[in-house]
């Protein structure tokens, strides 16, 4: 279940694992990895279709964020796909108190992750 994965990543973030985001190319798709270099591909891509700049952010704990940091808060949990990969529409958001609020609660309380932005990826 895409629940499942959620307090997976969040209990990996929360033992200091890295663990990188960058929009996809699709609405309120964002593509998660281990590595901020393999993102970099899909970060030019969805640069150069959307025509604006991309962040590449590492996730990190929400008790951990200071002043600045956005939120990246998953809005709408779905069961798995086809092949089990989880379905997550995810949302940035700039206050803790509004990520609370915006997240989706349809199985339980599900967690978000604050952001810190790791490299810039401008369209050319």
């Amino acid at each position: 279940m895409s629940i499942d994965y959620l307090l997976d990543l969040e209990r990996d973030i929360d033992a200091g694992k890295d663990i990188y985001a960058c929009p996809g190319v699709g609405r309120n798709q964002w593509v998660l990895g281990r590595n901020s270099e393999d993102l970099k591909k899909i970060a030019r891509r969805t640069a150069e279709h959307k025509k604006i700049a991309v962040n590449i952010v590492r996730l990190i704990p929400k008790s951990d964020a200071i002043a600045g940091n956005l939120f990246l808060v998953p809005t709408k949990i779905g069961d798995p796909g086809s092949r089990g990969e989880p379905q997550i529409e995810w949302t940035i958001i700039e206050t803790k108190e509004a990520a609370e609020t915006m997240r989706d609660v349809r199985h339980g309380p599900s967690p978000f992750f604050a952001t810190q932005v790791e490299d810039t990826i401008s369209p050319q």
